[in-house]
C-alpha cells in the first residue's frame, strides 16, 4: 500500500538560524507583529510499505537520514493511506 508522509526538519532550539531572522525582520517590515521566527524543512513523499507501522519506520528513518542530528531535529507531522486508482 503507498502512503503520503510529510515530515517537518528544523534548528534546534539554542541554534541561531539566520533564515528565521530574515523573514523575521520581513514581516517585521510589512507590519506584523512576530518574533522567534525558525525556517525549517518541509519534506512531503509518497512511499510503500505493507502495513502503516512500517509506513511511519520508514518514513522516520528516512528523516533520521535526512537531518543533521547535531542541529537538527526532525518529526513525522501526517501519514496517510494514498487511495489506489484503479
Amino acid at each position: 500500500m503507498k502512503y503520503h508522509a510529510t515530515i517537518l526538519i528544523e534548528l534546534k532550539d539554542g541554534i541561531l538560524d539566520p533564515q528565521g531572522r530574515a523573514v523575521e525582520g520581513v514581516l517585521r517590515g510589512l507590519g506584523y507583529r512576530v518574533e522567534n521566527v525558525r525556517v525549517g524543512r518541509v519534506l512531503e513523499m509518497e512511499l510503500e510499505a505493507p502495513s502503516e507501522p512500517e509506513a511511519r519506520e520508514s518514513a522516520l528513518s528516512i528523516a533520521k537520514a535526512l537531518a543533521n542530528p547535531v542541529m537538527e531535529v526532525y518529526a513525522l507531522e501526517a501519514l496517510k493511506p494514498l487511495q489506489e486508482v484503479l
